[in-house]
């Protein structure tokens, strides 16, 4: 008897898959169910946790303008916005969004990757972010623990 699912059509189904361990501070990138690169993020800060579960890359941004959320942490930006390719946007280059105003992007704050430094979003170094970009096409799967 075949099986329902094969091999080949998960591979199909699933041509790029992002994985995201809070605990290691890893995003791997996973290319036909292979492994094919990580990188080191920080995440969200235990009063702002990353969310858990699976998730979709809704859309994506080149320099992207940040909307400030109007939350006490943001002070005095709070419900403005920030141009993108500013020095003063935190988003930096490239913003992939997964859910919710979570989504994963450069920080100036590269100290910060490999701890719990963020307001739930995925940070990662500027130089990271622009390589993983052009990797991850809008709906790839990211799966978060």
């Amino acid at each position: 008897m075949k099986p329902a699912v094969t091999y080949a059509t998960l591979q199909r189904r699933y041509s790029t898959v992002l994985t995201v361990s809070k605990s290691e501070f890893k995003l791997r990138v996973f290319k036909r169910l292979k492994f094919s690169k990580s990188y080191g993020v920080a995440v969200g800060q235990p009063a702002y946790p990353t969310p858990s579960g699976r998730f979709a890359i809704q859309n994506k941004q080149v320099n992207p303008t940040w909307s400030v959320p109007n939350s006490p942490w943001a002070g005095e930006l709070a419900g403005t916005t920030v141009q993108g390719g500013t020095a003063a946007n935190p988003l930096k280059a490239r913003w992939m969004g997964i859910v919710n105003g979570v989504g994963i992007h450069g920080t100036g704050e590269e100290y910060s990757i490999g701890s719990r430094a963020s307001h739930g979003c995925i940070r990662m170094r500027v130089a990271d972010v622009i390589d993983l970009y052009p990797r991850v096409p809008v709906g790839t799967t990211v799966l978060i623990r």
